[in-house]
């Protein structure tokens, strides 16, 4: 495992590669750990990785993670899935899913499941909740997990939500909705928090609106941890056409708080900072390595040493940059493992 998360670490991306990579540094890797009988072909590589069993790789990163990650105030964790989009032999459907729990202000991630569906992840997020220590945090999901099991569990793990609203709850929609429509027919909107950027040929303005939940007695019977409603009103031009959306947020906190656009905000770094970093720089969507069981174990070193290098501070500017460093220097990769 130290062989495979090293070769990782330096950009390897199959078995082949990280075959070659072992016999290219052996004697660095020797350094640290016997290789009584050199480096394994890769077909033992592939088989051993297979056999090695999820739960206790993540039990490693949980520890890991937990001697890292030093008290915040109200970390941020998002919860989303991704797809392995090479993981799959005959039929692209059956390529991985994973979820992800991600600590978005420190760019770690906390831990991992597979799920068969998009809907398995429903009950993969609220297993992860009972696994991870979520208490004082702030637990941003998208609206698949607006459901009321979900947002009752967090509640007990005395944990905060921020999750969207959309069709999948019709009824919480449409009093959401209704709620906003009536203040803003009465030009009693009050602006929270305004966001103003400029990039890239595109235009972006975002103005965030809450207000204290106020729902007829049944829909708040059904739906008792939710306090605040958010509305987030977006105003674009890109490329000279202009459109305006507004998207529709519940939370279990005050609605006079003044982060809650932050943290909607704050959700899609997962999406910026995780599935982007492990696409473009570790090449994950691209990888071909289909043998079940090593699929998802192989994963989730990649976001062991994803994890490793965010807190790494050995002087390159960029995940991309320490990558590519920690293949050319044996020095630096030292670093990064053993902080040397």
């Amino acid at each position: 495992m130290f062989l495979v998360i090293s070769a990782i670490a330096s950009g390897c991306e199959g078995w082949q590669d990280i075959e070659i990579y072992g016999e290219e540094k052996l004697d660095w890797l020797r350094g640290y750990r016997r290789f009584k009988n050199g480096i394994p072909r890769r077909h033992t590589i592939a088989r051993i990785l297979r056999s090695v069993v999820a739960e206790s790789l993540l039990e490693a990163l949980a520890c890991w993670i937990n001697e890292q990650r030093t008290s915040q105030n109200r970390p941020v964790i998002a919860f989303d899935g991704k797809v392995l989009r090479g993981s799959y032999r005959n039929d692209r459907k059956t390529a991985l899913q994973l979820v992800t729990a991600y600590d978005t202000e420190r760019g770690l991630v906390l831990s991992q499941k597979p799920t068969a569906t998009k809907n398995g992840e429903l009950s993969v997020v609220r297993q992860l909740i009972d696994i991870i220590n979520v208490k004082g945090s702030i637990i941003t999901l998208d609206a698949l997990h607006c459901q009321r099991e979900t947002l009752e569990k967090i509640a007990e793990r005395k944990a905060h939500v921020v999750v969207q609203v959309k069709n999948n709850q019709p009824k919480l929609r449409k009093a959401v909705m209704e709620q906003f429509q009536a203040v803003f027919d009465a030009g009693k909107e009050k602006v929270v928090s305004e966001i103003k950027e400029k990039r890239h040929g595109r235009q972006e303005e975002r103005y965030v609106f809450q207000l204290k939940a106020k729902f007829p007695k049944e829909l708040a019977q059904k739906w008792p941890t939710i306090r605040s409603i958010i509305a987030v009103e977006r105003h674009r031009i890109v490329n000279g056409k202009g459109s305006v959306d507004t998207s529709y947020y519940v939370s279990s906190m005050s609605p006079n708080h003044k982060l809650l656009g932050h943290y909607i905000r704050q959700h899609w770094r997962i999406e910026n900072s995780q599935h982007y970093v492990l696409d473009v720089v570790f090449k994950e969507d691209s990888s071909r390595i289909t043998l079940d069981g090593a699929v998802e174990n192989i994963a989730l070193f990649r976001r062991f040493v994803m994890n490793m290098l965010r807190q790494s501070d050995c002087g390159a500017p960029s995940q991309k940059s320490k990558l590519k460093k920690a293949g050319w220097s044996d020095d630096y990769r030292a670093r990064v493992f053993f902080g040397l």
